[in-house]
């Protein structure tokens, strides 16, 4: 039980780490020893795996049945990867709550700190490569002008537009939660559709959380289900690469605050005892492709990790050079004031100061796992 527990939590330190763009729950993973277990117990999920766990359903959950499907999940690790996965969960379960938040009332701050964990993070793979040469340079220099140039064409994720009526009662911020709206409250009150909106709420010093008039019509961007289910495909084999955190690929795809927006909505409305149909079925879409994306990455990454690690991994530093263009603070401040520089740039240092603690703790574990008396209680375990 004990060991169970240890991995709960060890599931939920990955999944808070991951939530954050720019630090990688593998990183994580490989800090507490599990990276190699977690890979292989997801390759392990495969269509012989499924049929065997609904065997018993077609023999009217028979002893026998039962029995065989419960050796198949031991053999393919899936009681101690479902224990992982439910730390993990948790931890984006409190998340949900906690970041929207933040992201809507500081988004300057916020964005600052997203760069710096991104930039900070350049030094994981880095670390990872074995040998230095021309090649390596020229697959990092390629990755960051594709991707600099890809995020320089303004990508506009697709969304649909629908005209939702204030009760009366909610302010912006409670209707986009509600509405699984694709957008941060502010981003939807600059819309085109939402000018007179916006212009009758200049005088509130928090617009986006004043109570809107009864009958007030609000245009707001809802996403598409195949977009979900793509943005969970990449999302997942993201975070299985250490380095690469999940959420920055949601945060350069534009749907980060919507899919952490829409599980706080769903949340909601279970606790206030509301059920939120529409919202389930975008978290289903997600965790549908992030499944996909289990069952599809974690072979290629297992085959591309033995045989062209550098590579990789060169890869890897290149797409992170070039995503910093998507995670730029001032993108849309022409002439910042004092404030709006020096609160991202603080942010920036503490992005990059929350990753180097990560880093170091990583090669003090490392130094750990190779010293000599490391080595000889683990040959003395193999032993016994």
């Amino acid at each position: 039980m004990k060991d169970k527990i240890a991995l709960f939590f060890k599931g939920m330190a990955m999944g808070t780490v991951d939530i954050v763009p720019g630090v990688s729950g593998s990183t994580v993973a490989v800090l507490l020893n599990i990276y190699t277990r977690f890979i292989a117990a997801l390759k392990n999920i495969n269509g012989t795996l499924i049929r065997a766990l609904l065997t018993p359903c077609a023999c009217r959950f028979s002893k026998e049945s039962r029995q065989a499907a419960c050796e198949a999940a031991k053999q393919a690790d899936l009681p101690w990867l479902l224990v992982l996965l439910a730390g993990l969960a948790s931890a984006f379960v409190v998340a949900s709550f906690v970041i929207p938040t933040l992201m809507e009332r500081f988004p300057l701050a916020m964005r600052g700190f997203f760069f710096g964990l991104v930039l900070g993070s350049i030094t994981t793979p880095a670390r990872s490569i074995r040998s230095w040469n021309y090649k390596r340079f020229l697959m990092i220099a390629a990755f960051a002008t594709a991707f600099f140039v890809l995020l320089g064409q303004h990508f506009s994720p697709p969304v649909q537009l629908s005209v939702i009526t204030a009760s009366g009662s909610q302010s912006l911020q409670e209707i986009c939660v509600n509405a699984a709206c694709f957008m941060e409250p502010a981003q939807v009150l600059a819309m085109p559709e939402n000018g007179a909106l916006a212009a009758s709420l200049a005088d509130q010093i928090e617009p986006t959380a004043a109570v809107l008039a009864h009958g007030t019509g609000i245009t707001i961007p809802t996403a598409y289900y195949i977009f979900c289910l793509c943005a969970g495909f990449m999302a997942i084999c993201a975070m299985l690469l250490p380095g690469i955190s999940g959420s920055f690929v949601l945060l350069i795809l534009g749907s980060y605050y919507f899919m952490l927006n829409t599980g706080k909505g769903f949340l909601n409305g279970l606790m206030h005892g509301v059920f939120m149909g529409n919202h389930l079925l975008y978290l289903g879409c997600f965790a549908t492709g992030a499944l996909l994306g289990i069952v599809a990455f974690s072979r290629l990454l297992t085959w591309l990790m033995s045989k062209y690690p550098d590579m990789t991994h060169a890869a890897i530093i290149g797409i992170l050079i070039g995503c910093l263009r998507g995670v730029w603070p001032w993108q849309t401040a022409t002439s910042p004031a004092p404030s709006q520089i020096i609160i991202p740039a603080a942010f920036i240092l503490a992005g990059l100061a929350l990753v180097a603690l990560t880093v170091i703790l990583q090669i003090r574990h490392a130094k750990h796992e190779n010293s000599p008396l490391q080595e000889s209680s683990t040959i003395s375990e193999r032993n016994d």
